[in-house]
């Protein structure tokens, strides 16, 4: 008898690849190794809708969180990502990472200067 748990689990887990790979966005990614920059996916979360715990609790600071597919290889603290054209141009620095699972991983960036 096949194994029909497995055989779902690699049905959703294909399903979620493809709907990032509708909702993301190329970026050109910048390992910290010094490895040569590629185009990978990329999807910003809704950065505004959460707010990080601060020294002041006073003076919020918001959370920026940027999801990239596993399968797109390696993404490690220090990374950077530039999203966009001409003036548009949005650049970050992965720190830190949020979350991962089978599909993709999570990490907390710093927006740079483009």
């Amino acid at each position: 008898m096949p194994n029909v748990g497995n055989n779902f689990a690699e049905r959703v887990r294909g399903k979620m690849v493809r709907l990032f790979q509708r909702l993301a966005d190329p970026c050109l990614f910048t390992p910290s190794d010094g490895s040569a920059p590629f185009t990978r996916l990329v999807s910003l979360d809704d950065n505004g809708a959460e707010i990080a715990a601060s020294s002041n609790e006073y003076v919020p600071e918001l959370i920026s969180r940027a999801e990239f597919l596993q399968s797109e290889g390696a993404v490690n603290s220090g990374d950077e990502f530039a999203l966009g054209e001409g003036t548009s141009v949005q650049q970050g620095r992965l720190t830190q990472r949020v979350s991962m699972d089978s599909v993709s991983v999570t990490f907390i960036y710093i927006p740079l200067e483009a």
